[in-house]
């Protein structure tokens, strides 16, 4: 029961990162759009997702890994979306 709850909050926790990566990725080419999106949040999202990807497989929790091996990716892309929106002009 335990393992099943833990796969669950993993699709759940994907899920929660999946509007704000298509939103992102929909606007990759207006800066204004992208500007409002915190560099910090999602420099700390990526961190925070890939030491859960080091954490979950040292310690064989595959409900923690796998589901950050999506999510990390998917944090990077909207920062790096958002630091290009940075640099380009207004």
């Amino acid at each position: 029961m335990i393992a099943a709850l833990g796969w669950l909050v993993g699709i759940i926790d994907v899920g929660q990162f999946l509007p704000q990566t298509r939103h992102t990725l929909g606007r990759r080419h207006d800066p204004a759009a992208l500007r409002g999106l915190s560099v910090w949040t999602w420099t700390i999202a990526t961190i925070q997702g890939a030491a859960w990807i080091v954490y979950g497989f040292a310690n064989d929790l595959l409900p923690i890994a796998i589901p950050n091996l999506l999510i990390t990716p998917a944090c990077a892309l909207i920062l790096l979306a958002r630091l290009r929106a940075g640099r380009a002009p207004a």
